[in-house]
């Protein structure tokens, strides 16, 4: 998030925010934020997340449709963190700034739960977070956009995608050749509503939380109309992407199988449409790469220095993310 985001908050403008949730600017607690400003407030006994979200990185339409989504996931009993109106009986406000810009306000039920890690995760876990990306796609099939909402956009149109060569310098011109033959090769797969439709797009650990193994997913901001295979391959990739390389065969070969005995208890994605999995490993790999250039600072940062060292070469070679047996996984 750019510095002067953060300035163009003012007390003024939070006592605004509060007064939405009828409750006072000093209930408001800070929780952090990274591309989207987080608070949290409590109000008649029960907790809740505020998200702000500035006009420089969703527009208005575009939070509106995504509320619109987790809203209808809500009504269908999915495991998702449920909007609330405002006072003014809306799920989503904006707020003008004082440059032109505005925010845009929604609140969110407080997700209860603890934090998953790759350690304390059982093999139940794995199939409920499958079966919890499962029961999403399942839904997205008949999801319908309402009245006054805009259809979300497109996986392609997404800016880091349309706007790589901005982020990237010269010396990365493999790169995005890379990633346009990526993207030119996905966009080639057929589509239907058994292995296309919005979803969420992100759905690693850090979007979830968890109680007796069951998952309550939240941070819909990236959710994109996208082939189902993707959040599969997303939920893999970021487990075990920044593991040893030798102990990411074996904790993938323990994750996938619960996983997807999960997902397929809740929907049916082909064999066919499943196996383009490498495919959307090698999208995302490319993905990570471009956001770490646009977002940190590459000569300070050892995590930027520990991918680009490790998946650099490997993206420029077209070397496969994890070289696994995805075929045995899908029963």
């Amino acid at each position: 998030m750019e510095k002067y985001v953060k300035e163009l908050l003012t007390e003024k403008l939070l006592s605004e925010i509060a007064v939405l949730y009828g409750i006072s600017k000093e209930k408001l607690y800070f929780v952090g934020g990274f591309e989207n400003i987080i608070y949290g407030f409590d109000k008649n006994n029960e907790s809740y997340i505020l998200r702000i979200t500035h006009s420089s990185h969703r527009t208005l339409s575009e939070v509106k449709s995504e509320i619109d989504f987790i809203h209808y996931l809500a009504k269908n009993n999915a495991n998702v963190s449920t909007p609330i109106n405002t006072v003014n009986n809306n799920l989503v406000e904006k707020l003008a700034c004082s440059d032109g810009s505005y925010f845009i306000i929604s609140a969110f039920t407080k997700t209860e739960g603890e934090v998953p890690s790759k350690q304390n995760a059982t093999d139940k876990m794995f199939y409920n977070y499958g079966k919890t990306i499962g029961s999403f796609h399942r839904l997205t099939k008949t999801y319908k956009v309402s009245k006054g909402i805009n259809k979300r956009y497109t996986w392609d149109q997404d800016l880091i995608i349309t706007n790589a060569n901005k982020y990237l310098s010269k010396e990365d011109s493999v790169i995005l050749e890379r990633l346009n033959e990526v993207v030119n090769e996905i966009n080639t797969i057929p589509r239907n509503k058994d292995n296309f439709g919005l979803i969420h797009t992100d759905i690693h650990m850090g979007n979830f939380l968890v109680i007796d193994d069951k998952l309550s997913v939240f941070d819909f901001d990236d959710s994109a109309y996208q082939y189902f295979i993707s959040d599969i391959a997303i939920a893999l990739f970021y487990l075990v992407f920044m593991q040893k390389e030798e102990d990411q065969i074996p904790l993938a070969n323990r994750f996938m199988p619960h996983f997807m005995q999960g997902y397929l208890s809740e929907n049916k994605l082909s064999k066919v449409d499943y196996l383009k999995i490498p495919l959307f490993l090698k999208l995302r790999l490319i993905i990570l790469y471009i956001v770490i250039f646009r977002t940190l600072d590459v000569t300070e940062n050892k995590f930027a220095n520990f991918y680009i060292n490790r998946y650099r070469d490997r993206i420029i070679n077209n070397i496969p993310f994890i070289n696994l047996e995805f075929e045995k996984y899908y029963k």
